[in-house]
């Protein structure tokens, strides 16, 4: 099995200290990686848990909002979506499973071969490498948080080098102790995005505020925080929030429109999370006149389980940005 030290260490010895960017690069993403091979870090038993774990309301839901970009694209057939960092496939069978009355051709995206491997055994998606093929609509949940990013103390890069066996920092003397990134990674992705997307819609939902340059970097590992990014590269997450004031202006810069920046917690209730509560205390009310006390207590507990998707202190407070082509209407459920 292919471990990323040796990756690392060996570019360390070839070209001197590294940019964190490289670093992370080869971390998450080269042979042996965190997303190297399938699990690929989300769900229950994984370093973190994301929407599409949580409940598949989610995508139930986020499937409503695809289905209204599908008609104010004028119902095109074949209908092409993309969804890029697919990893288990969990949000693609969710989707799949809502929208199979659309002549939907779905792209599974991933970077690693284990996980493209996984997803190839789903069926009906396709699955690439890389984003392509002029889809309608691209859909990235939770991607721009984990692509790779430089360092900044103040002025001062951090780099990253070697003292003995040991992945240390190295940073010009008297740099200052404010972690700030430089996101390269997803402003690269913006450009090869505004470069593919047909007449269509670009959906980013992640974590992070606008205007905050995005510090601090921090990673997961057993759903916990992970403080030492350098001390098993390989074994944790590496994430940091996303600045979405600098995205939207490389995607305007890029011709795309900004159609509209919600939290999740409104884009949910927008698209009919209370109307689905209410289904859902109505359920577990006939389970339990008709005595079928397991039943309800299911139906509650995952009713409960669900509310984290719009708490704004948990999951509700991630960010749905909707990008579009030139002369594209915003959907309505932005606007709730």
């Amino acid at each position: 099995m292919h471990d990323p030290r040796e990756a690392i260490a060996a570019a360390i010895e070839d070209h001197g200290p590294i940019a964190f960017a490289e670093f992370m690069e080869l971390a998450l993403y080269g042979p042996g990686g965190f997303y190297a091979t399938p699990p690929v870090g989300a769900g229950e038993q994984a370093a973190f848990v994301t929407s599409p774990h949580v409940h598949p309301i989610f995508g139930r839901l986020l499937g409503n909002a695809i289905r209204e970009f599908w008609d104010l694209l004028g119902r095109p057939d074949p209908f092409r979506m993309s969804e890029i960092g697919a990893g288990d496939g969990t949000l693609a069978r969710q989707l799949l499973e809502v929208l199979s009355d659309l002549p939907i051709r779905y792209t599974a995206i991933e970077r690693s071969p284990g996980a493209r491997d996984a997803l190839a055994s789903l069926e009906g998606i396709d699955v690439a490498e890389e984003l392509s093929g002029e889809p309608h609509v691209a859909l990235a949940n939770e991607l721009l948080d984990n692509l790779p990013f430089r360092r900044f103390r103040g002025d001062a890069e951090v780099f990253v080098g070697m003292d003995g066996d040991r992945f240390v920092e190295v940073v010009a003397d008297g740099a200052t102790y404010e972690d700030t990134v430089v996101p390269e990674g997803s402003l690269a992705f913006l450009d090869r995005l505004a470069a593919v997307l047909a007449p269509g819609y670009a959906l980013l939902i992640d974590y992070g505020s606008a205007g905050v340059p995005g510090g601090p970097a921090h990673g997961y590992a057993a759903q916990r925080v992970v403080e030492d990014l350098l001390a098993n590269p390989g074994r944790s997450d590496i994430t940091v929030g996303v600045d979405f004031d600098l995205v939207e202006r490389r995607a305007t810069s890029l011709g795309l429109a900004v159609l509209g920046n919600v939290s999740q917690h409104d884009a949910l209730r927008g698209l009919g999370f209370e109307a689905w509560t209410r289904e859902e205390l109505s359920r577990q009310a006939r389970q339990l006149d008709e005595r079928k006390g397991l039943d309800a207590v299911r139906t509650w507990s995952g009713r409960s389980r669900a509310t984290i998707l719009v708490d704004p202190v948990a999951l509700g407070r991630h960010r749905w940005l909707v990008l579009g082509t030139t002369g594209l209407q915003a959907p309505s459920w932005l606007s709730g």
